[in-house]
């Protein structure tokens, strides 16, 4: 196509190159002539040449300028449906991520309240050892002190039997003794 063009444009260069004569004056009217190109028939078939190619070239140039323009549209539909593309994948990755966190702030909570109530629960089993224990200590509290109270009367009966048997006069200078 460049070629094609360049070929017209030296052709159109040579057509001008073609030498102009000067016809003689008419001596009974004393007019001269305007220059008439020499080889005017001759000049004429390629000049008619040259019009076609560059009609020709013309023509291809505006497909030339055609066909940019529709890639240049082509290019620029492509670039608008890269940025929607772009926005959507964006928007799309926002919209996942954020339900993402959710799920995971979900699902976290719901472990927490697990935990909360499984502490809950060995919670309350240890309490009810302590009160299963504390219920024990305290009956065998009780125990060891109906014990210690048998055992002083078993050693106060045994103290008393002891002492109605000791002579009078005994117990007369204890008695003394201790006042």
């Amino acid at each position: 196509m460049v070629n094609d063009v360049r070929k017209i444009v030296v052709q159109k260069r040579n057509v001008q190159k073609v030498a102009t004569a000067t016809l003689p004056t008419l001596s009974n009217t004393g007019v001269q002539l305007k220059k008439m190109p020499v080889g005017v028939s001759s000049a004429i078939s390629p000049i008619k040449d040259d019009f076609a190619s560059l009609k020709k070239a013309a023509l291809i140039v505006q497909q030339i300028r055609i066909s940019a323009q529709q890639e240049l549209e082509m290019t620029r539909k492509m670039r608008a449906d890269a940025q929607r593309y772009q926005q959507e994948t964006t928007t799309k990755a926002r919209s996942e991520a954020q339900q993402l966190i959710l799920r995971a702030r979900l699902a976290t909570q719901r472990e927490i309240e697990e935990l909360i109530r499984q502490a809950g629960e060995e919670i309350q089993k240890v309490l009810a050892d302590i009160r299963v224990i504390r219920i024990t200590a305290q009956e065998e509290l009780a125990t060891q002190r109906k014990l210690t109270d048998a055992a002083k009367l078993n050693n106060l009966s045994l103290a008393l039997k002891r002492g109605l048997e000791k002579p009078e006069s005994k117990r007369r200078k204890q008695l003394t003794a201790v006042k």
